[in-house]
């Protein structure tokens, strides 16, 4: 998507420049080279995706969890790979690693709590929900202690299919990468629920001003930019586009 804006933007200063709007396009050709820089050094990058993954804390304290109600954790699903030769963890991507061993790390520190995981077929011969199901099986999660979501296209749906199965009256540990947590607490808190976030997964793992070290251009940044850009246009499309199916 970053990348996309410079060309779009470039193209357009391009014709105006060749339809002898030349002022016209050399404005726009300007905004495509600011725009490169802005994502390609660390500063814009590094900011927006902190402003998303800081909005919560990671799930450390424990002692401030309600008592007295099942606790569901819920593991949002992610990404896999389609080679079926590969073992269960093995298919899955880094990413969706990570939500599972933060899943079954809290299911450890709660006896007695359920795991549900989410996600989809798309074509594959079993849905992504239960390729989670199988790895924590072989991390010694019982089986009969996980559910699934297996319908479950997008984080709307996700929120509402667990509402409709579940219910409201559980308490809810939400786990998905931190810089998507903001935009699965809205969806989830508009499906009636009252989710505990346990973001993992940071993109920016270091200390707040580290980056600054690393001032120069990098296809890093540029990869990195993608995600922010990606959650912002979807918490705006979930404050005005969401809808009870």
């Amino acid at each position: 998507m970053p990348l996309t804006i410079f060309w779009l933007v470039l193209l357009t200063g391009i014709v105006f420049f060749l339809f002898k709007r030349k002022r016209t396009g050399l404005i726009f050709g300007f905004l495509s080279i600011l725009w490169l820089t802005l994502i390609s050094f660390p500063f814009v990058p590094s900011i927006l995706v902190r402003s998303l993954e800081d909005r919560f804390p990671p799930l450390i304290e424990i002692s401030q969890i309600p008592k007295g109600r099942t606790i569901v954790i819920l593991v949002l699903g992610g990404g896999r790979s389609e080679h079926e030769n590969q073992s269960s963890s093995g298919r899955l991507t880094l990413d969706s690693l990570s939500r599972l061993s933060e899943g079954i790390r809290l299911y450890r520190l709660f006896p007695g709590s359920h795991l549900v995981f989410s996600g989809m077929s798309r074509g594959q011969t079993y849905s992504h929900a239960e390729l989670l199901k199988q790895a924590a099986i072989g991390m010694g999660v019982k089986e009969k202690e996980i559910s699934l979501l297996p319908t479950s296209e997008n984080t709307r749906m996700e929120a509402f299919d667990f509402t409709n199965k579940f219910g409201t009256n559980n308490t809810l540990i939400l786990v998905t990468d931190a810089i998507h947590m903001p935009r699965a607490m809205l969806l989830f808190r508009k499906a009636g629920q009252s989710p505990i976030p346990a973001p993992t997964n940071y993109l920016m793992k270091s200390q707040k001003k580290k980056y600054l070290s690393n001032w120069g251009p990098s296809t890093l940044n540029i990869v990195r930019m993608e995600y922010p850009l990606h959650e912002i246009l979807g918490l705006i499309w979930a404050e005005i586009g969401v809808r009870r199916r």
